[in-house]
């Protein structure tokens, strides 16, 4: 969550991440954790989630274990 943070700073500037990262990116977060949580185990999910803006998009791709344990694999954040 760092690195993503850090990445917004730099695309989107100091005065304008905050709004990214106490808004945006929490609701980003919860919402690609509830596909996760809907997927079937062991099955690679991946969402790309594109600002209104066009500044960015953030790419998140995760796994549900079959203990139903869901966590981010890998995140990053592209320049539009």
């Amino acid at each position: 969550m760092i690195k993503l943070k850090n990445e917004i700073r730099k695309i989107v500037g100091e005065d304008r991440a905050d709004h990214y990262e106490t808004v945006i990116l929490p609701n980003i977060v919860m919402d690609f954790y509830k596909m996760l949580q809907g997927s079937k185990a062991d099955s690679l999910v991946s969402e790309e989630y594109r600002m209104e803006d066009n500044s960015m998009k953030i790419v998140l791709c995760g796994m549900k274990d079959s203990r139903g344990q869901c966590k981010v694999i890998r995140s990053e954040i592209r320049k539009c």
